[in-house]
């Protein structure tokens, strides 16, 4: 497949969302977006998945270790962000994205899904190997704590008014607004990394929830069960950012700049640190 760029035309994001329907700062007034760089703050994602992903769901994923922690190979080669609570300093969700990379210090060879859902991608246009290494990338760990989780309530709104009626902290809504703001940290953090081709394993129930909020995914394998009926389902991060409902715009402009400030400050730490 053709080497795609980086470098395509996106539309410019609204600096300001309140008439449009959801108002960026329901979000950042109770809580902030970490890119999780230092030990402390992965060993936080970490036991967030641990008490998700093992305690919770009773998931049999991650390395086998005596610590009350949830990671693997691949989280050497990912970018950790977690969100916080602001009041009570406790993570409210994490997630990852998994990134190809062969200049760092233990690279990996092929995307997470790739190695237990191989088969399932047979025969499929979508099958990761068609697209350069350089722009691929896998989100996946996402989790939302049981504190700030709804189990009743979608975990993004399945009507187009439940998008717009996401409101502050004690809305009932509120659920949906953290699991939309995972998902649109997500899709910038990729942006900022300079990929472009995006795969995760979704159960399709799921899919059709993302869609809703214009996150249109497409589905690249077979159904599997892996932590229940998943597929893989690829999306192309330049056209997701297009697709955005114009409700959800300015949240996700104040997300990627946010997150782009974090990023570039850690990218010049990293270069001061190798010329010393």
């Amino acid at each position: 497949m053709k080497d795609d760029s980086t470098g395509s035309q996106t539309r410019a994001l609204p600096s300001s969302g309140r008439r449009l329907g959801i108002d960026p700062d329901d979000l950042f007034d109770h809580f902030r977006l970490i890119i999780a760089h230092t030990p402390e703050q992965k060993e936080r994602a970490f036991s967030l998945r641990h008490a998700v992903f093992h305690e919770e769901l009773h998931y049999e994923i991650g390395d086998k270790t005596n610590s009350p922690i949830e990671k693997d190979k691949y989280d050497h080669n990912s970018i950790l962000c977690l969100l916080q609570h602001k009041a009570s300093h406790v993570d409210a969700g994490c997630l990852r994205v998994v990134i190809i990379d062969k200049n760092r210090d233990h690279p990996i060879q092929n995307l997470p899904l790739e190695e237990y859902s191989g088969n399932s991608l047979e025969g499929s246009e979508l099958h990761p190997q068609f697209f350069p290494e350089s722009q691929l990338c896998e989100v996946s760990r996402l989790a939302v704590h049981p504190l700030f989780r709804k189990k009743e309530l979608p975990p993004i709104g399945a009507r187009d008014k439940d998008i717009s009626n996401i409101g502050t902290e004690g809305s009932e809504n509120q659920p949906a607004l953290i699991s939309l703001s995972l998902f649109l940290a997500a899709t910038a953090i990729v942006g900022l990394s300079g990929r472009r081709h995006v795969f995760a394993m979704i159960e399709p129930r799921f899919n059709r929830l993302l869609k809703v909020s214009g996150l249109h995914f497409h589905r690249a394998g077979e159904t599997i069960d892996h932590c229940g009926l998943r597929a893989a389902y690829y999306i192309d991060q330049h056209q997701a950012e297009i697709d955005l409902p114009e409700k959800i715009m300015p949240l996700y402009a104040r997300i990627k700049r946010c997150l782009e400030q974090q990023m570039r400050q850690q990218e010049s730490a990293h270069s001061v640190s190798q010329e010393v």
